[in-house]
């Protein structure tokens, strides 16, 4: 019987990730008609239609979508009754505490808060793609694919605390230092580790070399062999003793690995393409050593990941900037070799998106989706 169970399970979920194979579909729909590379009126256009879209299924998603969404919409609920009382009864940053407050004075309805945050989580991401990516149908395809949306639906106030650092990048391009500690502290209002962002700042400044790839290994190491260390320092600075579990990383371990291979392998397409533009790219070197730091970053916490789980969550701050380095590195190579490095990250992300989605959907609990209309509409008072 576990067989045929098992068949039947697999089949459901492949049904279930029909919902997600049409957005991607959509995605390619609308950038055949549009072709936003041709002016940017028209990347303008793909990007805003592509982001309503995408907004509009996590606005409007049950509150079945998400693992984590089901625990926001009990503590929405009851930080309402509690009033003011909140801030000190509730586990949440500060930040995440008044939002639910603020929205609780409009309405007790927590599809509100789904709303508000999706278009607080997505907004700034489209807009960072729509002013700096070189290919804005490959960004929103990664965005959906390296399953940074999905999880967005997941972990809300990461996801806010993402939002607010990509802005802090924004700030951080436009050469505001003042602009991206407000935003990088900004985005700790809603999820305390968002702090761990500030060190991308002294990294940008003194730029990337190929000698840092062997001090980032050697970090690599450390985090592998002295992992204990490593843990006792991160309960030591995080004041918990809840930061490891051997029981969920013994379940997770190899989903862990198979994850920290995936980052891997982004990361060295954006530092090694991105290397080559430096080379001629004289006035911009500082932000594409950004986008390299940030890429070995995110390995570094899937590193720490595959033994404790709450590192490979921080790795979120800095591998959603894959979703513009990726286009911005891939100008580098010639034609043919563009062409060969664009379908082979493609599919190795479009076959990364499926395989957790049918094999692993308990890691975010976004499939199968669920749309709640009717509450959506009791908002508006119909």
């Amino acid at each position: 019987m576990g067989g045929p169970c098992r068949t039947r399970l697999f089949r459901l979920r492949r049904a279930q990730m029909f919902f997600y194979s049409l957005v991607l579909l959509t995605l390619l729909l609308l950038a055949i008609v549009i072709r936003p590379k041709r002016s940017t009126k028209a990347k303008r256009l793909y990007v805003a239609l592509v982001f309503a879209l995408l907004i509009c299924i996590a606005a409007c998603r049950s509150y079945t979508v998400g693992v984590d969404t089901e625990q926001f919409i009990r503590a929405y609920a009851r930080i309402g009754a509690e009033g003011w009382s909140a801030f000190a009864l509730e586990r949440y940053e500060p930040g995440f505490t008044a939002l639910c407050l603020l929205l609780n004075q409009l309405s007790s309805n927590y599809q509100l808060l789904l709303v508000f945050t999706a278009i607080v989580m997505y907004v700034p991401i489209g807009y960072a793609i729509y002013k700096y990516s070189e290919n804005p149908l490959l960004s929103c395809f990664l965005f959906i694919t390296l399953n940074i949306y999905t999880a967005y639906m997941n972990v809300m106030r990461q996801g806010i605390a993402a939002a607010l650092l990509v802005v802090a990048f924004v700030f951080l391009l436009k050469r505001s230092n003042v602009g991206f500690v407000a935003c990088v502290v900004a985005a700790s209002m809603f999820h305390v580790y968002a702090l761990i962002a500030l060190v991308i700042l002294p990294l940008t400044k003194i730029g990337f070399r190929k000698g840092y790839v062997f001090v980032y290994l050697a970090l690599y190491a450390i985090c592998l062999l002295a992992f204990n260390v490593v843990l006792a320092l991160a309960q030591w600075v995080l004041g918990r003793e809840d930061v490891y579990s051997s029981d969920f990383m013994a379940s997770n371990y190899f989903g862990a690995v198979i994850q920290l291979a995936f980052v891997a392998v982004l990361a060295f397409f954006v530092v090694n393409y991105i290397e080559v533009l430096k080379r001629t790219n004289l006035d911009d070197r500082g932000m594409l050593s950004f986008y390299q730091h940030a890429m070995m970053l995110a390995v570094l916490f899937q590193v720490t990941g595959v033994q404790a789980e709450i590192f490979a969550r921080l790795a979120y701050y800095f591998s959603i900037f894959a979703v513009i380095s990726i286009p911005i590195a891939l100008t580098a190579p010639k034609q043919k070799e563009r062409t060969f490095s664009l379908v082979f990250l493609c599919s190795m992300s479009f076959a990364y998106f499926f395989a957790v989605g049918l094999l692993r959907p308990e890691w975010q609990g976004v499939i199968p989706y669920a749309v709640d209309f009717s509450n959506v509409l009791a908002i508006l008072g119909w």
